[in-house]
């Protein structure tokens, strides 16, 4: 069994790159994107940006080209994108993973379309990732617990160990950084984890190698070479994986086609549990089933657990999930309801 490789804890001085490799920043957006570059310098960070940051959109290869040299800049610790975008897929035939594993292992920091990459480097490199809160959300004055929780991962040495647990409040309305550069989280609507398919009371335990992120992309890329999650398994996770996914744009039917596709593809025979971050799209006029139902139709019939509703994704807060750690979800259940849960997560 191969180990997986975490990269080393950041510490004050470290080089942060600001990569643009899905999308770019356009120019309304500036005021914002410096407000959270001058975060990470007051924590004692470098600050390093690409030359693709800071226009709306790249040529894939350009994108590919620097990020590459990012990868491999042994002096570079971590890579924060600005945000996600729609096409970071574009990047994964430029890019040379037999020379990336040659590399110092470095942090890629983020949701969304980042997920792609940060998927992809666990799968074929071996390096942890983390799936969480995007750059342009962490504002140097936000206090949401999950927000502050990415540096203390960041900065967390190999043998530790973490403690998450569900939000109580949701965020139900976009945040137009154009307009509010300094907006910050405002979490107002209450929360509620459920398991969609054990219906009694009892404490379920979801147990493994922590792997996932968006399904839009996923999706497309779970049975590809790319990730190639059943190789995955057999070189670093022997005793499992407990699989997260969270949908952005798939409206319900194509959701639940995309779910029944993994399935038909045996992606599921290689988890423990699957957690499914809150969904954007719950119904559109022209949808005979929504987002619940296509859930339902899809999973309702796994034997192994899955949780819903849970702070993953598009819909701020967002867990700090480590691909290629080692995690620990206990759930107390009241008919469906998470009354009780706590995520441990391993640097090991």
């Amino acid at each position: 069994m191969t180990a997986i490789t975490f990269p080393d804890a950041l510490k004050n001085g470290d080089k942060i790159a600001i990569c643009a490799f899905s999308s770019g920043v356009e120019s309304i957006f500036h005021p914002r994107l410096e407000r959270v570059l001058s975060g990470l310098t007051r924590r004692g960070y470098q600050v390093v940006e690409g030359k693709c940051l800071r226009q709306q959109s790249s040529p894939a290869k350009q994108r590919a080209d620097e990020l590459m040299a990012f990868l491999l800049d042994d002096s570079i610790a971590a890579i924060m994108p600005p945000w996600g975008g729609e096409l970071a897929m574009e990047v994964l035939p430029y890019l040379d993973f037999n020379a990336i594993k040659k590399a110092r292992p470095k942090w890629l920091v983020g949701f969304s379309d980042i997920s792609t990459l940060a998927c992809t480097l666990t799968a074929k490199c071996g390096w942890t990732t983390l799936h969480c809160t995007n750059l342009m959300q962490l504002h140097p004055s936000e206090e949401d617990t999950h927000c502050l929780q990415v540096f203390k991962t960041l900065e967390l040495a190999a043998g530790g160990e973490f403690t998450q647990t569900p939000a109580p409040f949701y965020q139900s309305d976009a945040i137009n950084y154009a307009q509010t550069p300094d907006a910050l989280f405002s979490l107002t609507q209450p929360s509620q984890w459920r398991c969609l398919n054990v219906k009694d009371n009892r404490e379920v335990e979801l147990s493994g190698r922590l792997f996932g992120g968006c399904l839009d992309t996923l999706g497309l890329l779970l049975a590809s070479p790319f990730l190639a999650l059943d190789e995955f398994k057999k070189q670093y996770a022997s005793h499992g994986l407990v699989l997260y996914l969270e949908n952005a744009e798939l409206h319900p039917s194509a959701l639940a086609r995309f779910l029944i596709a993994l399935k038909l593809n045996n992606v599921f025979s290689d988890i423990n549990g699957l957690i499914i971050g809150r969904s954007g799209v719950i119904s559109t006029p022209e949808q005979t089933i929504d987002y619940y139902q296509a859930l339902t139709l899809a999973l309702g019939e796994c034997l192994f657990p899955v949780i819903i509703d849970a702070d993953i994704g598009h819909i701020a807060p967002n867990l700090c999930l480590v691909n290629g750690a080692r995690v620990r979800m206990l759930a107390k259940l009241e008919n469906t309801l998470v009354c009780k849960a706590q995520i441990t997560t391993y640097f090991g």
